[in-house]
């Protein structure tokens, strides 16, 4: 597991640790981590946040505390992504409106953009493919839909056209993603959950939450093993003011979603276990972060458990 420490600091610090928080080891400095999924390497951003100009920094760790490696930097925000199923590729973006989305090779440092404009979220297929489906929106229009292409950026191909779609999550069983229904006296859409095959047939919806005043909805986080079990965020209009996990149980012919704790005080949905039984959250919100911490709870709910006190945005390949 990988988590974030000292986020109140100029030099956040990311963390390696055994699921349950045993054996903890500071790599080096980050404000965001992803563990690898071979579990060897974690691909880390810092950011100087003392300068004037925020330039960003993407470096590779190896989880047994040997030296690192600067893959790439920019004077541009960086947002990490997602590792590839095979462990050899990061999705990553630079920049904001436009942004450029790339696919990093971490053996060679080689890197492809594969797509620019306004990215609202990507991910890797789960198989070998190193495929990428992405949202994007051109830097003129509000208009976002999905994309899928290869790994280089070529064969691209448009999966959505109803211009209201994003943050998609590849999962064994096709793509889910936030589709967005205007609401006529709300700046913000809200956000429900739809799923879709990878050739763009069977789009349907698969959450029909309610979504109150200065909130948003639903956006994908991540799938068991089997693709039945998917853990989401519930987020506010300012998602460091409220965010919640819920759970999506894909298991019966109708979704039934859950607010994973119930306890309404704010936590963030980072990761679930292959078998789907265990989720990992950091509780607490992004705009008070001293407070953080790393806990597992049950995917049926029950009590949290604490592994990791003062620790935030985990991953792991549990």
């Amino acid at each position: 597991m990988t988590y974030i420490k000292g986020l109140v600091t100029n030099a956040p610090q990311v963390w390696v640790s055994g699921v349950d928080g045993s054996s903890p080891m500071a790599l080096g400095p980050a404000s965001s981590a992803l563990l690898s999924p071979d579990g060897s390497e974690v691909a880390a951003v810092s950011i100087e946040k003392a300068q004037a100009v925020k330039k960003s920094t993407l470096s590779l760790y190896a989880t047994n505390g040997a030296a690192s490696s600067t893959v790439s930097s920019s004077v541009q925000f960086m947002q990490l992504l997602a590792w590839s199923a095979d462990s050899k590729l990061i999705l990553v973006t630079v920049g904001a409106s436009p942004a450029q989305l790339d696919v990093i090779n971490v053996a060679t440092n080689q890197i492809h953009t594969i797509a620019t404009g306004v990215i609202d979220g990507a991910s890797f297929s789960p198989g070998s493919s190193d495929q990428v489906v992405y949202a994007r929106a051109a830097p003129s229009t509000t208009r976002v839909d999905l994309y899928v292409t290869s790994a280089s950026g070529t064969n691209t191909r448009q999966l959505t056209k109803d211009g209201r779609s994003e943050y998609p999550l590849w999962g064994p069983n096709g793509i889910v993603y936030s589709h967005e229904y205007i609401r006529p006296k709300d700046p913000y859409p809200e956000l429900q959950l739809w799923s879709i095959k990878a050739n763009g047939a069977g789009a349907r919806q698969l959450t029909h939450i309610a979504v109150g005043p200065q909130l948003e909805g639903l956006t994908p986080i991540a799938f068991s093993a089997n693709g039945k079990h998917l853990l989401a965020n519930f987020v506010g209009q300012d998602p460091q003011a409220h965010t919640e996990a819920y759970t999506i149980d894909l298991t019966g012919p109708k979704p039934l979603w859950r607010d994973l704790t119930g306890d309404g005080n704010g936590n963030i949905g980072d990761a679930i276990s292959a078998d789907g039984k265990t989720i990992l959250l950091t509780k607490g919100m992004t705009a008070n972060l001293g407070p953080l911490s790393i806990e597992t709870i049950p995917w049926s709910g029950g009590k949290p458990t604490t592994i990791v006190a003062q620790g935030a945005y985990a991953s792991w390949n549990r």
